[in-house]
């Protein structure tokens, strides 16, 4: 018969009681950017936002203003589009402003009520031109509360 002897836990062993394996951190918790609730533990501190709503109302709110284009203009810029899709009208490339080749070239429109009649500029130039002689058909889209309104 063979005695076996249970050993006291001493100081080292009292303080380990109930733990298995290596270090133990506190847990992390952490404030939401939405609502202001404390969550947690969380596993890794990337997390911003105590939930997916409250994600979702974050980033709802605070966008920026976008532009739109009316729908003469989208008319316009498909029918050319067709055109030069066919071969009825040939894209240059060539910039008629600068001159400059080998580069994105796009039609800028005089009026939308024409839509062949075009002018063939670089990114560069067709952006200062429609910046010296703007055409009014675009319209801002403000934000609110997740609904798009329309302002002037």
């Amino acid at each position: 018969m063979t005695v076996k002897v249970i050993k006291r836990p001493g100081p080292l062993l009292q303080t380990r009681l109930g733990q298995i394996g290596g270090n133990r951190k506190p847990q992390t918790f952490k404030t939401c950017e939405h609502c202001g609730k404390e969550f947690g533990p969380v596993s890794h501190l990337k997390k911003r936002f105590c939930g997916y709503s409250c994600k979702v109302a974050a980033q709802t709110t605070g966008r920026k203003i976008t532009r739109k284009t009316i729908a003469k203009a989208r008319t316009a810029q498909s029918q050319l589009r067709n055109h030069v899709i066919t071969g009825r009208i040939i894209r240059p490339n060539t910039c008629e402003q600068c001159g400059k080749q080998n580069c994105r070239i796009e039609a800028a429109h005089y009026d939308y009520e024409y839509p062949l009649v075009v002018r063939w500029l670089c990114v560069s130039c067709h952006r200062k031109w429609d910046k010296e002689f703007p055409k009014g058909v675009t319209y801002t889209v403000a934000i609110n509360e997740g609904r798009g309104e329309k302002s002037g």
